[in-house]
């Protein structure tokens, strides 16, 4: 095993562990996220129910649905990141079958993926920070 194909297994290696607690996070921020925007839109929706509560609440209850909805939109790019991590993991499992095996073509193919996921992860970055923006005004 040559000195590049050994730096790319290491760098391989901390991309995999990397992603690994990228998962770990971003799942639990996905999970915990649609929790709290489900329980709560149950929540609001049954104080809204009740006829003099509902209604005396209502601008409580109109900040609760945006705070709720906000949480669904963070849970939802969290969604997204997942998706990312693991199509990055597949193409460095790719990588590294290419680098062990010598084959250029499939390094070529991974390196012309992981630019198509780049710039995906950029637009993503672009909608959410848009997203953000408008809910903060």
């Amino acid at each position: 095993m040559g000195l590049f194909s050994r730096i790319g297994q290491k760098i391989a290696g901390g991309i995999e562990t990397a992603g690994r607690l990228g998962k770990k996070v971003l799942g639990e921020v996905s999970r915990v996220g649609h929790k709290i925007s489900s329980q709560g839109g149950h929540i609001v929706n049954a104080v809204e129910r009740i006829p003099m509560v509902g209604t005396a609440l209502a601008p409580v209850t109109g900040v609760a649905r945006s705070a709720l909805g906000m949480i669904e939109n963070v849970a939802s790019g969290a969604d997204k990141g997942l998706s990312m991590i693991n199509r990055a993991e597949g193409l460095v499992r790719e990588g590294r079958d290419a680098v062990r095996t010598g084959d250029l073509q499939q390094a070529h193919q991974v390196l012309r993926r992981s630019g198509d996921l780049g710039r995906d992860v950029k637009d993503n970055l672009q909608k959410a920070r848009k997203n953000i923006s408008s809910q903060m005004r």
